[in-house]
C-alpha cells in the first residue's frame, strides 16, 4: 500500500513538473554569469524563475535575491537591518527559529511580543512598543511570520506592516509556510520564501528586499545577483523553483480533509486539544495533543502503518521540550508528552482522512489492550 505523506509543512514532495524542469536544466552547461550563448541560456532560466516568483509573491521580480534556503533569507534580512542601524528588534515568538536565533546573535536588543493562547501576536502590544520607541535605538525593526509552521495560525501581517511603516520602521514577513497556501498580498520590506515547501527542490530560497530597505551582502566573492549574493547560481534548483511556482494550485481542498481528521479524532479522543483551533489557520495544518499519550510513540506507530506525520517537539541536550512557540502561547501543559502535526498538500486526497483515522483507531486499540494486559 502506498504510504501517506502528511508532513508537507516540513517538505512538500517534488512535483512532476519540477523534476522535469530540474532534469532539463541539468543539461544547460553554461554558467549564468558568462556572456556567451551557453551562459545566456542558463541566465534565461534564472530570469524566468524570478519573474514567476515575483508574480506569485506580488513584488517586483528584480528585487528578489535567490539564496540557499528560507533560513538564509531570514538571516540576511535581520543582519541587513542591524547593519543598517536597527539596534532594537521586535520579534513574534511564533516566528521560525531562523529569525529568533539570528536576532539573538545579531548583537541588537531583542524584544519578544506577547501572543494569546491561540498563538496570535498581540498587535496592541506592538502598537504600544512602536509608540514609545526610543530614537537612539535606530529605526524599528519588526518580524512577523505569516503562519506558524506548527499550528498553522495566521498572523495579522497587514496590521503589523501598517504599524511598523507608520513608525518609520522596517518589517520582515516570513512567508515560507504561506506561499502556495494563501494569497500573497503583503507589502513588507523583506519577504522570505522557500522552494521545498511548495513541491520545489530542497536548498533553494528567495528574499525580496524593498527598494528602501537596508541591505548588507553576506555572501561575498563574485558579483552575482546584482552584487547582493555571491556564488555561482544553482541553475537547476532555481529553475525547479520557478516550475513549482507555476504549478502551484489552490490548496483549499485540504481544509475539508483536515476538518474530517480533527472531527474523527475528537470522536475517539474526548480530551483532544487542537492548538490554535479558534484562530484562523492555514487550511492544511492541524497540530494537536492527546493528554496521557506519547507523541513520539504515536508517530512511530503511524509510521509502521505507512503514514508520515511529525511531532511538534524541539530537542535540547537530548531532552524533548515543547517548542518556543507553544511555550509563548502558555499552553505547554496541554502537551506534556508532545504534540503531533498533520500537514497536508497537493498530494492529499479526501480518502486519506479515513485511512488516517482507521490507522489511529487500530493503534489506540492496541495501546489500550497492552495497557490492560500490563495492569
Amino acid at each position: 500500500m502506498t504510504r501517506l505523506y502528511f508532513d508537507h509543512n516540513a517538505t512538500s514532495p517534488a512535483r512532476p513538473e519540477v523534476i522535469q524542469a530540474v532534469t532539463e536544466a541539468m543539461s544547460v552547461i553554461g554558467n549564468p554569469s558568462a556572456p556567451h550563448g551557453h551562459g545566456r541560456a542558463a541566465s534565461r532560466l534564472i530570469s524566468e524563475a524570478r519573474e514567476a516568483l515575483g508574480m506569485a509573491m506580488g513584488v517586483c521580480a528584480q528585487d528578489i535575491i535567490f539564496v540557499g534556503s528560507g533560513t538564509e533569507a531570514d538571516n540576511t534580512a535581520i543582519y541587513s537591518a542591524v547593519k543598517g542601524g536597527c539596534k532594537r528588534l521586535v520579534i513574534s515568538p511564533m516566528d521560525h527559529p531562523a529569525i529568533l536565533l539570528a536576532a539573538e546573535r545579531s548583537g541588537a536588543h531583542v524584544e519578544i511580543l506577547p501572543v494569546n493562547a491561540q498563538g496570535q501576536t498581540d498587535m496592541d502590544a506592538l502598537e504600544s512598543t512602536l509608540a514609545n520607541w526610543n530614537s537612539e535605538d535606530g529605526p524599528p525593526f519588526v518580524s512577523v511570520c505569516v503562519a506558524n509552521s506548527e499550528t498553522g495560525v495566521l498572523q495579522d501581517v497587514a496590521c503589523a506592516t501598517e504599524l511598523t511603516h507608520a513608525a518609520g520602521g522596517y518589517i520582515l514577513v516570513d512567508a515560507v509556510q504561506a506561499l502556495g497556501k494563501i494569497p500573497m498580498t503583503f507589502q513588507p520590506d523583506y519577504l522570505s520564501v522557500s522552494a521545498h515547501k511548495i513541491g520545489g527542490p530542497l536548498g533553494v530560497g528567495a528574499l525580496y528586499v524593498g527598494p528602501d530597505a537596508p541591505f548588507t551582502q553576506l555572501m561575498v566573492g563574485g558579483g552575482q545577483e546584482r552584487r547582493r549574493r555571491a556564488g555561482t547560481l544553482n541553475v537547476p534548483g532555481i529553475a525547479g523553483f520557478g516550475a513549482a511556482v507555476k504549478a502551484m494550485t489552490d490548496l483549499s481542498h485540504t481544509r475539508p480533509i483536515r476538518d474530517r481528521i480533527e472531527a474523527g479524532l475528537r470522536g475517539m479522543e474526548p480530551q483532544l486539544y487542537i492548538f490554535g483551533e479558534k484562530a484562523e489557520r492555514l487550511p492544511n495544518t492541524s497540530f494537536f495533543s492527546v493528554p496521557g499519550t506519547e507523541a513520539a510513540t504515536l508517530l512511530m506507530a503511524l509510521d509502521l502503518e505507512g503514514i508520515s506525520v511529525s511531532t511538534g517537539m524541539a530537542c535540547s541536550s537530548g531532552k524533548a521540550l515543547p517548542s518556543r512557540a507553544i511555550q509563548a502561547m502558555g499552553v505547554a501543559d496541554r502537551a506534556p508528552k508532545g504534540a503531533m502535526r498533520v500537514s497536508l498538500g497537493y498530494t492529499s486526497r479526501p480518502e486519506d482522512a479515513d485511512r488516517f483515522l482507521q490507522a489511529w483507531a487500530k493503534i489506540r486499540r492496541t495501546t489500550q489492550v497492552s495497557h490492560g494486559a500490563a495492569a
